[in-house]
């Protein structure tokens, strides 16, 4: 197809503008075949465009206009899409039938099948430029109307061409030739942006199509302040709705409960699992479509998201060097998802410490291209109230490229990071074996350095290796205990300032899973998704501990005041790791097990003791806040904590003994971590501060862990070691020096068991708990201490505001659809042989005369909608089904035949009433159907 003087505008329409995609101002022609197609194939794909024409005969007479042209693959024509949401093929190449030939034969023929008005305003249909007649009146037979029929073409036994128009007879044309088949369809010409022109091969003169119109105008976007701010009183949940899982995004927002939904920022997750040798996404094979549908979703229940385009170096969406390429349509997603979804709150880039410079058929940047990318980001990020999140962990080769190097080796990203602080995210992330002490120090260096706004945490049970496993359980492979996870988790949010919390992964093992169909009344059945144990008994339920105020995030001024260190990295020669990570034995002797070693070597990522803090590890030092820290050391001096006797004793003159034992206790004004993170049973005596009795003695089991509040008159604890497989641990809790019997509640929390039992004497309360999962835990007592501690800090919660009302389109998968007696679906479409669906599948309705699918939707005002179903129907019309809305039957729509282009979706369009709120929308048969009718998706759209 050619496509003469084009001029292509913004990839949106407004009223009276034309979009095209994927075209460019080149001509669009013929490209022939260069192998065989099915001659059933070539038939189906003649035919769809005789249907096209009448479907834009018909749209036309109806008023709608060409609202968007996006060029299909290979060049060979173009998807027409009409104001009232249907859209059509005309295809220029419509394949070979026989042996095949690169361009047709100069005597081949193909029946040239068209539409022309005639001087009555009538459009009726051509053959081979001539008026197609009725075999028995002779009249000019109706490409619309009552008495229309759609002509089609086959090729009898014989090898000549048949045209049946069905009841005005059949007639029997010339010979088929082998080789490639000439299409009926010539040129598309918008030269006049107002009139597009579609030219036949034949005399039959031009199909005029007025152009302009559109969907309703978006509403203005969000700009200016933060749209959603985190801080210590609004801290965020990044929950995923991840491409693994292959979810319904419904189902996975109805899993999150609801005092925990208005802090969650739903993080929809692509996989850059690809195909090396072609390129090809796997997982999620159409990335941006895909999280533009699960967006939609979020906005349409008002809830926040931000989107995971990228794992590494591999992305979605490409990498821009300059602001102003934000504005390219290659880079149209970026300012797209936040100027039309007002819920919409940035990028997460996941551990950015692998997968740069590949040279397989995908490609990567390199990093220091990601992080030019990043600098601009972050601009783009500040201008829409968003933030741009990243995430960071280690081996011993990701040195040059961590988050020290990240300031350190680019100078405009570390000004634009110091200038737009608020909307950058930086997050520890836990998925190779080593490095652990090193990459919590850099992240939060990057976050007290005042090159990030927030920090947070993305556990990943990925870490879990071999020395751990043949520590904790005296095997290499052993698997992944739960509970471990707990303990890092509640250490970091409660001590180190975290705010925002993403994960856990792996999310198909740790969060969500998909738990196969259920009946859902009236014959349908429906996929549903569940919740891990762990999710719900760890991951839910330590979230629910900071909103009622047990767990109290620490500001950005109170982690400095309690590292009261902070290390600048200023080394520049020697090996890569010497210049931008600590000392390999920086931790050693101090916060690493006793058979842990450093950096690259350090596996474990617990520490013995919560005497030493978390010390940062810096590029630079920016702002008056950063610069709060007591102890500012270049790493250039420290050569002799080399010496591990001279560096503990400088760290203990710096840090005071507050407990005795073996157990991790660290504290904070009056609270305390404390865990057990040996392979056996540990104890700790920990003298009170706040409360007058004397000191609490804690023996606690492997990765048990508690967090403990001091008041005056009582003691709470938050108590918690879960197994999925249900074995109990004990934990002993003695109180000395209380000066009457205390009283006490131990209450299970989530899904745990206990049991408990107590003794009192000599002013000691004893208890003696055995359990399996999280515990609350209050202890009235006090005894007759003095020089207590008064003043600590209450927690304040602030429940985040919701994001502006989204009037935008509503998209629905259909391979999430309720379904009955349909053909197959389709939940993993990178295995098919169809392409170009929009989120992971879809579903083939089938030809039975029972099939039926339905979804539930939901509009802000009550009125008349666009109901647009994505479909394809190789080798017919369907016209054997119904559309009912809240069970009534509102229409019976037309889905045209398609053709047999695997790569080409039509939409079918269908006005209808909907209520305010919640709707029911279905497709019924009511016959059997010519063909096999696949469905993509539903988008529900107000009409203008």
């Amino acid at each position: 197809m050619k496509i003469r003087n084009i001029i292509f505008p913004a990839l949106l329409l407004s009223a009276g503008a034309l979009s095209f995609t994927g075209c460019t101002d080149s001509d669009i022609k013929p490209q022939g075949l260069t192998q065989a197609t099915a001659t059933d194939a070539s038939l189906d794909n003649i035919n769809a465009n005789i249907a096209a024409i009448r479907k834009a005969v018909e749209s036309k007479a109806l008023g709608s206009t060409v609202s968007k042209i996006t060029r299909l693959a290979d060049d060979d024509g173009c998807l027409i899409e009409f104001s009232d949401g249907n859209t059509v093929a005309f295809r220029a190449n419509v394949g070979s039938m026989g042996v095949p030939s690169l361009q047709p034969s100069p005597t081949s023929y193909t029946p040239a099948v068209a539409a022309e008005a005639d001087e009555d305003g009538v459009y009726y249909w051509t053959l081979d430029g001539e008026w197609l007649l009725a075999e028995t009146t002779g009249n000019k037979i109706e490409v619309t109307g009552g008495k229309s029929v759609t002509p089609v073409l086959s090729v009898d036994a014989d090898g000549h061409w048949v045209l049946d128009a069905q009841v005005y007879g059949r007639k029997v044309l010339g010979s088929m030739t082998s080789g490639s088949q000439t299409s009926a369809i010539q040129s598309i010409d918008v030269s006049n942006l107002e009139n597009i022109l579609v030219h036949f091969s034949s005399s039959t003169a031009p199909l005029s199509l007025a152009a302009g119109g559109g969907t309703v105008k978006p509403d203005d976007p969000v700009t200016g302040s933060l749209r959603r701010p985190i801080s210590v009183e609004s801290p965020a949940w990044l929950v995923h709705i991840d491409c693994w899982n292959y979810p319904d995004p419904v189902k996975i927002i109805e899993l999150i409960p609801d005092d925990i939904l208005p802090y969650v920022i739903f993080n929809l997750s692509l996989s850059v699992s690809h195909n090396e040798q072609t390129g090809q996404f796997q997982v999620s094979e159409y990335g941006y479509e895909t999280v533009k549908s699960w967006l939609r979703t979020c906005a349409e229940r008002n809830l926040w998201a931000m989107i995971q385009p990228s794992s590494g170096g591999f992305t979605h969406f490409p990498d821009v060097s300059s602001y102003s390429q934000f504005d390219e349509e290659k880079y149209g997603m970026y300012k797209e998802f936040f100027s039309e979804y007002p819920n919409f709150l940035g990028f997460n880039y996941c551990e950015q410490f692998w997968g740069f410079d590949s040279t397989d058929a995908l490609g990567s940047p390199s990093w220091l291209q990601r992080v030019a990318h990043w600098n601009e980001l972050l601009k783009l990020t500040h201008e829409y109230g968003g933030y741009l999140t990243v995430s960071f962990c280690a081996n011993y080769w990701s040195a040059p490229i961590n988050p020290v190097a990240m300031i350190k080796r680019n100078p405009e990203f570390a000004r634009t990071s110091a200038q737009y602080a608020e909307n950058f995210i930086m997050c520890e992330k836990y998925t190779q074996s080593g490095c652990f002490f090193d990459v919590e120090a850099e992240c939060m260096g990057v976050w007290l350095s005042g090159h990030a706004g927030h920090y947070g945490i993305r556990f990943d049970q990925c870490a879990w290796n071999e020395w751990a496993g043949s520590y904790y359980f005296g095997k290499s492979d052993a698997d992944y205990p739960v509970a471990l996870g707990a303990a890092l988790q509640l250490e970091h949010i409660t001590l180190t300032g975290q705010t925002v919390i993403d994960g856990p992964e792996l999310i198909w093992q740790q969060d969500f899973k998909e738990e196969g169909l259920a009946n859902v009344g009236d014959g349908y059945q429906s996929r549903t998704w569940g919740t891990f144990p762990q999710f719900r008994n760890i991951n839910i339920d330590l979230f629910r501990k900071i909103l009622d105020g047990t767990i109290r995030l620490m500001t950005k001024k109170e982690v400095i005041e309690r590292a009261k260190i902070v290390v600048i990295q200023d080394i520049t020669s020697g090996p890569e790791i010497e210049q931008y990570c600590l000392p390999k034995w920086f931790h050693l002797g101090t916060s690493a097990l006793d058979h842990d070693n450093g950096r690259e070597d350090n596996h474990f990522y617990l520490r013995k003791t919560g005497r030493y803090p978390a010390v940062p590890v810096v590029a630079e030092l920016v702002g008056s806040d950063a610069n709060l820290f007591e102890y500012k050391y270049n790493q250039s001096s420290l050569s002799s904590w080399e010496n591990t006797a001279t560096k503990t004793r400088e760290l203990n003159r710096i840090y005071p003994k507050e407990y005795d034992g073996n157990l991790f206790a660290g504290r904070h004004e009056n609270t305390w971590v404390t865990y057990n993170p040996w392979v056996d049973v540990r104890s700790a005596n920990i003298p009170l501060k706040y409360n007058t009795c004397e000191s609490l003695d804690l023996t606690f089991e492997t990765f048990t862990t508690g967090v403990w509040k001091e008041y005056s008159d009582r003691l709470t604890c938050y108590l918690t070691n879960y197994n999925e497989n249900g074995g109990t641990v004990r934990s002993t809790i003695r109180l000395n020096g209380a000066s009457s019997q205390p009283s006490y509640t131990v209450t299970p929390r989530a899904e745990a068991s206990v049991r408990t039992s107590d003794s009192w004497a000599d002013g000691v309360l004893t208890l003696t708990i055995d359990h399996n999962g999280p515990l609350d835990i209050t202890i009235e007592c006090s005894g007759n201490g003095s020089d207590r501690l008064t003043d600590y800090t209450p927690a304040t919660l602030k429940v985040p505001g919701s994001p502006r009302i989204y009037h935008g389109p509503r998209q629905y998968e259909a391979e999430v659809f309720d379904f009955k007696y349909v053909a197959s679906r389709v939940t993993s479409g990178y295995n098919s042989n169809i392409r170009n669906y929009t989120g992971q599948g879809y579903i083939n309705f089938g030809k039975r005369n029972t099939a039926a699918v339905r979804d539930e939707v939901s509009v802000i005002d009550e009125g008349r909608y666009a109901v647009k179903f994505r479909y394809r129907a190789e080798s017919a019309d369907v016209t054997t089904v119904d559309l009912y809305v809240n069970g009534e039957k509102v229409a019976s729509p037309v889905f045209t035949q398609s053709g047999s282009d695997k790569t080409i979706w039509y939409v079918n369009s269908t006005g209808a009433y909907l209520n305010a709120g919640k709707n029911i929308i279905e497709l019924k048969a009511n016959a059997a159907g010519a063909c096999d009718l696949y469905l993509d998706n539903m988008i529900i759209e107000p009409l203008p």
